[in-house]
């Protein structure tokens, strides 16, 4: 399973680069401010075929084709391009990312970063990896010698956001820094680039990345310090080397 995971995503991640050298058309969505490119949704059309092709009997949750409720145990959780606004703007922090959920728990990750190269992956139990090699957290304790990423959900729900994770930490961190895409703040969290990172949005932005932290060594929760339930919609996610984990979750709670 995750050999196949890994080639899909190289190969999509090929092809949104592509798309994106050969000019862009955008798709907008009933949220304000939220929308696709025609690169989210071939992306998603190359993925979805080649995992149904050898895993037919899976479930599948995907960003734009939504949800294939086979009755499996394992589900397979896609963000076909993760970080739509900065892949559109010509930036590089976009991902292909595929997870793969069993008993309610990840169990493989793949998130791959085409245009820097960059191609992460964890089994559950087996580590995690960047091109082949082993990657760790970092083992930094001082709050204010780290740099945590965060990001704002679409727009109506920012505000509360920057007053929920912005304002508690900005003081206390050496740099509060926005990326603009959920998979890359995990897997730089996993890698010891980020010491932490914090967001609000749905199951396919962390499905992937979670497991990658978790088996690098960091830790992984919702706001409160309890599990992440990935039944849910919409999700709080919080992950970060383990070792600063308690202190920001006591800002952010204040």
């Amino acid at each position: 399973m995750l050999e196949i995971a890994k080639k899909v995503a190289v190969r999509a991640g090929r092809k949104v680069v592509f798309l994106r050298k050969r000019g862009l058309t955008f798709i907008s969505k009933e949220r304000l401010g939220d929308f696709a490119t025609q690169a989210d949704i071939t992306s998603e059309e190359i993925i979805l075929r080649e995992l149904r092709k050898h895993f037919p009997d899976h479930n599948f949750l995907s960003e734009e084709a939504g949800k294939i409720d086979n009755h499996s145990e394992y589900t397979w959780v896609i963000d076909p391009l993760d970080g739509t606004t900065p892949y559109s703007s010509g930036m590089p922090t976009f991902a292909i990312s595929i997870g793969l959920i069993r008993e309610e728990q990840p169990i493989l990750g793949v998130v791959n970063l085409p245009f820097l190269d960059s191609l992460f992956w964890a089994e559950r139990g087996k580590g995690a990896f960047l091109n082949g090699k082993k990657i760790n957290v970092n083992s930094k304790k001082e709050l204010i010698k780290c740099v945590v990423g965060l990001d704002v959900p679409y727009i109506g729900r920012r505000r509360e956001a920057i007053e929920r994770q912005l304002l508690p930490l900005a003081d206390k961190v050496r740099y509060p820094h926005m990326l603009g895409c959920a998979s890359v703040g995990g897997v730089y969290v996993a890698k010891g680039i980020l010491d932490a990172y914090l967001h609000t949005a749905y199951p396919w932005d962390y499905a992937a990345a979670s497991l990658m932290v978790t088996e690098a060594g960091g830790k992984v929760t919702d706001y409160s310090g309890k599990p992440i339930d990935w039944s849910k919609d919409w999700i709080d996610f919080f992950a970060s080397n383990g070792l600063i984990h308690d202190e920001i979750l006591s800002l952010i709670k204040q």
